[in-house]
């Protein structure tokens, strides 16, 4: 009749990637901020990516100028600055304006950093995100050529500015991706900002053990951070992230429960949703029914709007409690919040009289705002719904 059972009711990135993608983008937001020219203010990762596909490097240079001097002055943080130039981390396929910007601005701190950014991504691109035994000699080779070439950017990019510490930032994942260490280029950082956190925060990913270090390395590297001239906020954040990373390892080792714990202490130093979600999720991994029934109503209380914890509760009633009322609640609130996941459930249900009576107009409205949200499952139950609807015309 449908896959709707087979679908996950995540529908997010599974753990193991999500470690990577916290690498690529945690330390990045795009601020709104005004341009160099008085009257255009924009978003500046949005101009700065129009400015670079447009071939416009002059105005490209002047709309970083001010930012770049900034930071070299100490009136705004690294992570500030590291915003700007987010854009060009996800500039796909834009290689050839990247040589060119180079080209026209040989001298340019700017050109360099960001096609070594770009670059950094694309290796990744090439590589893909599957393990190593089922990558590819090619994708290996690809992967290797480009991070070289992103590390003679950001190598050259270090006489031409004189506070380059986003170029060590991604010198040290450029050495985790080669398997070595970057230790060396965190210090060279932190020589030149002793309260910077982006190579901080790059550094503790390359030592957990998924990439080659330990758990010891780790709490050490934590306790260093913390008599440092970091701030506060900074030290927590970056206490967060310790605790995530280890929730991802003891997720990835079956250690459910040890990677719950993880989750909730990530969770109780910056009262991110996530981490809860996850403590809660892990211990559901586990089989751990009450720690995860209870956090997950934890989770609700605190965040009512937070969709995904009335879905995966929902789920929990639906199928280990065998309590469809419940159920059934959990996900109408979830489908009202926009949860795609939710509505599809709750159509599939009133399209086969599951708990509910059948009502088949119910059901095409439900998958309807499902499938507007580009949900493949209820894309095909309304095809499978247009079916049964035919079959009960021809047997009136």
């Amino acid at each position: 009749m449908t896959t709707a059972d087979n679908e996950s009711v995540l529908g997010l990135p599974h753990l193991l990637v999500l470690g990577l993608a916290l690498l690529l983008s945690f330390p990045f937001c795009a601020l709104a901020d005004s341009n160099d020219d008085p009257g255009e203010e924009t978003n500046t990762n949005d101009d700065a990516y129009v400015r670079l596909a447009s071939k416009d490097y002059a105005r490209l240079e002047r709309q970083l100028r001010p930012h770049l001097d900034a930071y070299a002055k100490g009136t705004i943080p690294e992570t500030e600055l590291a915003s700007k130039f987010a854009v060009f981390y996800r500039s796909y396929a834009l290689e050839s304006r990247f040589d060119e910007w180079v080209s026209a601005y040989p001298k340019s701190y700017g050109a360099r950093l960001a096609r070594g950014m770009y670059l950094i991504s694309d290796a990744w691109r090439k590589r893909g995100s599957n393990y190593s035994r089922e990558t590819t000699d090619k994708q290996f080779q690809g992967f290797v050529a480009q991070l070289k070439k992103a590390a003679s950017d950001l190598q050259a990019s270090i006489g031409l500015y004189s506070r380059p510490v986003e170029s060590y930032r991604y010198l040290i994942q450029i050495s985790m991706g080669l398997g070595r260490t970057g230790r060396g280029f965190l210090d060279e950082a932190l020589k030149l900002d002793g309260e910077a956190f982006n190579p901080r925060f790059a550094y503790l990913y390359s030592i957990t053990p998924k990439w080659g270090g330990s758990v010891q390395q780790m709490e050490s590297f934590i306790e260093e951070s913390r008599r440092s001239p970091m701030s506060d906020r900074n030290k927590t954040r970056l206490e967060v992230e310790h605790y995530v990373f280890l929730g991802q390892q003891a997720w990835s080792d079956k250690e459910y429960m040890s990677a719950s714990e993880h989750y909730l202490k990530a969770y109780q130093l910056l009262n991110d949703v996530r981490w809860l979600y996850w403590s809660a999720r892990s211990a559901e991994d586990g089989g751990f029914r009450e720690t995860a029934f209870s956090r997950f109503n934890d989770l609700i209380e605190a965040h009512p709007k937070y969709e995904w914890g009335y879905t995966r509760r929902g789920f929990l009633y639906e199928n280990d409690l065998k309590d469809d009322e419940k159920a059934f609640k959990d996900y109408l609130t979830a489908a009202d919040l926009g949860n795609s996941w939710a509505q599809n459930r709750l159509g599939w249900w009133y399209m086969t009289g599951k708990y509910v009576p059948l009502d088949y107009d119910k059901a095409e409205l439900y998958l309807n705002r499902a499938a507007a949200q580009k949900n493949q499952t209820a894309i095909e139950n309304l095809r499978n719904l247009e079916k049964l609807r035919k079959r009960a015309d021809r047997a009136k």
